[in-house]
């Protein structure tokens, strides 16, 4: 199947090219498109072979890329190091945070003429997933050209599981051959074991986006936030992260049924995807509820309205350390939800909604803590939100609770996957300057 795929593939990128470089050209220097289509940067390809190749899908990966290359430079520092991005916000986050002790590329398309031309351009050592994106053509093109594979954070939810079972032929050679496996529950481990992983390869060792987030807050620029915003301490704030399909229609319920006990009360509705702003902005205006838009506020305009649309992307963690209560949004409709642990980074009381597949892990610890709440609906939400604006001792031991949470699936977990990414890479090749494992 693999074979298959590939010459599929091939044949597409043949047909595809002229418009694709076509694509690449009008969208200029500053753009993705032109490292998605193979073409690396003469001063990185001049550096010869990399010891690591990285990948990270967006923000939340390149946080644990973060993590990950400052417990590399502890004990093997002068690696070279590429880190590949899929998402422009996390190709930004990227340059930003670890453009100046890392090569940084956008990840590219999965076509094989692409990524055999990357593969033999980079010849990394070590190539690490830093979740479960298998892409075939790429992991088999870094095999071929002697590349050691690892797979990292692996995971695989309850709703794509039944999908990836359809496709073994494909996914137990690819699992196969991974030097190693480290999933973030043993529940993911089964799961891999039962696509085609072999269970000596796999190590269950957490999951490395938890740690990134206990160095995260920043009570300092939340400060300045505040006062930017002109929120007194008294005020109540509710942070409704990530929403996806109908949940702002749900939030916008919550909001008119929390009003009349708070009137004073400020909602942040932070969509996941920016295409959902005009939806949210239609459904407020039908309703005669007044509001504001976040880049409107990043212009000097004074905050006065109550309901706060953020319409650009990067603010929602810090947001996240203004609330009283945090809402995460892509569980009250099928959508798998987002991190439930960036709230109870803050020590801030989580609530969601029943489908939180992609983060089970985290909303058992969270409810084992008592750190967190399941809402059925934009009722069910109003009637969470009420109680802990209501006492706040409760909505002090729940944030406590939330945040051991995270403490104790973070514990240790990038420490623990660096340490088998350069046992890897010992592997492959004799290491200068490695200190002993």
């Amino acid at each position: 199947m693999i074979s298959l795929y590939e010459k599929m593939t091939g044949c597409a990128y043949a047909i595809s090219r002229p418009f694709l470089e076509l694509w690449s050209t009008l969208e200029g220097n500053n753009g993705m498109w032109s490292g998605r289509l193979g073409h690396i940067p003469n001063y990185i390809a001049a550096a010869g072979p990399q010891d690591l190749w990285l990948q990270a899908v967006s923000v939340g990966e390149v946080a644990v890329a973060e993590s990950l290359v400052q417990a590399i430079d502890r004990q093997a520092p002068g690696l070279k190091i590429l880190i590949s991005v899929t998402t422009p916000t996390g190709f930004a986050r990227a340059l930003s945070s670890l453009g100046t002790r890392c090569s940084i590329i956008p990840y590219p398309l999965d076509f094989p003429q692409i990524v055999r031309k990357m593969a033999t351009e980079l010849h990394p050592k070590v190539y690490a997933c830093l979740e479960t994106e298998l892409w075939p053509n790429l992991i088999s093109a870094v095999r071929q050209f002697g590349s050691k594979t690892v797979l990292l954070n692996g995971r695989i939810s309850a709703k794509s599981f039944p999908r990836y079972l359809r496709l073994v032929s494909i996914t137990r050679p690819l699992l196969a051959g991974f030097s190693k496996i480290c999933a973030i529950s043993d529940i993911h481990a089964n799961r891999l074991a039962a696509l085609g992983a072999p269970m000596d390869k796999i190590q269950v060792t957490g999951n490395a986006k938890f740690e990134g987030l206990l160095s995260r807050p920043d009570n300092d620029r939340v400060i300045s936030l505040r006062n930017r915003l002109r929120i007194k301490d008294s005020i109540k704030v509710l942070v409704a992260g990530s929403l996806r399909g109908d949940e702002g229609k749900e939030l916008i319920k919550t909001y008119n049924l929390l009003q009349p006990r708070w009137s004073d009360m400020i909602l942040f509705l932070v969509p996941r995807h920016l295409k959902k702003v005009s939806s949210i902005i239609n459904l407020l205006n039908k309703k005669r509820i007044s509001y504001q838009l976040w880049s409107e506020l990043e212009v000097n305009q004074k905050r006065t309205a109550k309901l706060v649309i953020v319409d650009v992307i990067g603010p929602l963690f810090d947001l996240y350390g203004l609330a009283t209560a945090a809402f995460v949004g892509g569980s009250l409709v099928p959508r798998g939800g987002q991190n439930l642990l960036e709230p109870a980074a803050w020590g801030c009381p989580v609530i969601y909604g029943p489908y939180t597949d992609n983060f089970e892990e985290a909303r058992i610890t969270l409810e084992s803590h008592g750190g967190g709440q399941e809402v059925n609906n934009g009722e069910d939400l109003a009637k969470a939100v009420d109680m802990l604006f209501r006492e706040p001792l409760k909505r002090e031991e729940r944030g406590g609770k939330g945040k051991k949470a995270l403490e104790d699936l973070a514990e240790g977990v990038a420490t623990k996957q660096t340490d088998i990414l350069l046992q890897v890479l010992e592997s492959s090749k004799s290491v200068p300057g490695l200190k002993a494992l």
